[in-house]
This record gives structure tokens, C-alpha cells and sequence, in this order.
């Protein structure tokens, strides 16, 4: 039985959400393999006795590095291995089939999000409830509580005149 068709359609049937996302899932499934192979490329760069490019130019483990390098990257490092979970997640979840499905409350993601951000496992709601509330040991930022910036005023308040 064919699809129930809205007024003024004419001959063209219905196309649910589906329907397009099953089409999209073999273009995104190749846009994550390659952002699967672009993040695993990184991460061996970044490993010790790997190809980056400071390593190679000796700015790498045997000269002295400043504290502030080290720390960015081990940044990158980081939010390339949290990429590539990402990446490993949305690949396993197109082999199971929950691919495009809200991990959180299972609602369908918009094929428009998918598009945007392949590697994602939540829909808009979800992820906008997940980034309001608070993770432990997480900074959340100056706009968190005006506590931080009176405290500031304060201090700048209390200086004694010159």
C-alpha cells in the first residue's frame, strides 16, 4: 500500500525522513571514514617518534619544549582522540542500525544535522540539555555566575589610589 499522500501532491509519493537518511548513510558513512582516517593520521603525528612536523624540524621530545607547547599539545591530542570516539560511535551505530536515532531519548536526528556534524549521536534538544547542565570539575565559563566578575570589581574597587 503506498504512502497516504498530502493535498495538491499529484503524483509524487511522500518521502519520510527515512527514507532520505537511508539514501545519505553511504555518503556519511564515507565522510566518517575519512575523518576516521584524517583523526588516526593525528594521533600518530602527535605520538612520540611519530611525523609531525615540529618532531621533524628538531622541535620535538630531544629539544627542550616550553610548558605552554606541551600543554596545547596535549590539547590537540585530546580533542583529536575525543574526535575519533565520536567518529568510532556514529560508525558502529550505522553497523547496528541506530544510526540517526538520539542516543539519549531516541528521536529521530535531522538529516540536516547529520549532514553537518556526521559523527553525532544526539539530537538538537539533547545536546542543548546536555551543554546547560554542570559535569563535575568542568569550567563553566564566566557567564556560569556573576560571582567571579564581582569578585574582580571588588578587587579592582579595593585597590588604594595612586
Amino acid at each position: 500500500m503506498a504512502p497516504p499522500r498530502p493535498p495538491g501532491a499529484g503524483d509524487r509519493p511522500v518521502t519520510d525522513d527515512r527514507d532520505l537518511l537511508a539514501r545519505r548513510v553511504p555518503a556519511l558513512r564515507a565522510e566518517l571514514v575519512r575523518q576516521q582516517g584524517f583523526r588516526r593520521e593525528q594521533l600518530a603525528s602527535l605520538a612520540p617518534g611519530g611525523s609531525n612536523p615540529d618532531r621533524l624540524a628538531g622541535r620535538g621530545p630531544d629539544r627542550e619544549e616550553s610548558p605552554g607547547l606541551s600543554e596545547v599539545q596535549a590539547l590537540v591530542e585530546s580533542g583529536a582522540r575525543h574526535a575519533l570516539g565520536d567518529i568510532e560511535l556514529a560508525l558502529a551505530r550505522i553497523r547496528t542500525g541506530r544510526y540517526g536515532r538520539c542516543r539519549a531519548c531516541g528521536a529521530a536526528i535531522s538529516l540536516a544535522v547529520l549532514e553537518a556534524i556526521p559523527q553525532t549521536t544526539l539530537c538538537l534538544r539533547c545536546c542543548r540539555l546536555r551543554d546547560r547542565i554542570p559535569r563535575a570539575g568542568r569550567h563553566r565559563g564566566p557567564r556560569s555566575s556573576g560571582r567571579r566578575s564581582e569578585r574582580r570589581a571588588e578587587v579592582v574597587v579595593s585597590r588604594p589610589a595612586e
